[in-house]
């Protein structure tokens, strides 16, 4: 009876956990056909087909600004969050801190935080600092977010530590540089009309009008992140499989 129960649990949950996973996959089905609608407005069905759209996209230089922006600030910022995370990693992990759970909760506070809350609470002071609508301002709000995602003397680290998580701070980059690329709260904060990212300029036109043209927008940014994720994937399991072929 017991197992008949537990079998029962475990279908249940199952059926629930591809419900959530349709709810969350369900709007990519629909925004891809979309982005290759011949009409001038959304449709969906689309009642055709066409490219016109990524070329209109590849066209206006608003677009390729945000898209120059969002990697201009997505690589830097993923860079800076991996190195600083590593070095936290390693003085939280290997040294004798005091205060030493306190520091790790401040560290990755930011990662639990709402962004609205921390975008609210860098605003003023970026504000004070005269950096609002720099690459500096909205470098720093993603690089506090990211560096929880950073990995675990000099020669004994190189030769020995790093060889151990580079593939860890290979995928903490790539996670972090995809939080980076697809992050809104903070960029409409901190950017402004020069700095702004392709969420942001998404987000702007969303307000003013609904056209294929977003969609097809929308499709580059999904497009970005599930490369990334799935490279990410792939590194993360040949860090796992490493063990048990017994490699370096």
């Amino acid at each position: 009876m017991a197992a008949t129960s537990w079998t029962i649990a475990a279908l249940f949950i199952r059926f629930f956990a591809a419900l959530v996973l349709i709810y969350v996959v369900l709007p990519t089905f629909v925004i891809v056909p979309l982005s290759f609608s011949s009409e001038s407005f959304l449709s969906f069905p689309p009642p055709g087909w066409s490219l016109r759209w990524y070329e209109q996209l590849a066209a206006q230089q608003d677009y390729i600004i945000a898209l120059t922006n969002s990697l201009k600030i997505g690589f830097p910022s993923a860079a800076l969050a991996t190195v600083l995370g590593t070095m936290a990693a390693l003085a939280l992990v290997r040294g004798r801190l005091p205060g030493r759970d306190l520091m790790t909760i401040t560290i990755i506070a930011p990662l639990i935080l709402p962004p609205i809350v921390l975008a609210i609470a860098l605003f003023p002071i970026m504000v004070r600092l005269g950096l609002i609508g720099t690459y500096p301002a909205i470098l720093f709000g993603h690089v506090v977010v990211s560096m929880p995602l950073g990995a675990n003397p000099w020669e004994s680290f190189w030769h020995v530590t790093f060889p151990m998580i580079r593939l860890g701070m290979l995928v903490g980059f790539i996670f972090a540089f995809t939080f980076s690329f697809d992050e809104i709260i903070l960029a409409l904060f901190l950017t402004n009309s020069a700095t702004r990212t392709l969420p942001r300029l998404l987000w702007e036109q969303l307000n003013l009008y609904m056209s294929p043209l977003v969609a097809a927008a929308t499709v580059v940014i999904l497009g970005v992140t599930m490369l990334m994720l799935l490279l990410a994937a792939i590194l993360a399991r040949r860090n796992d499989a490493r063990p048990a072929e017994g490699g370096p």
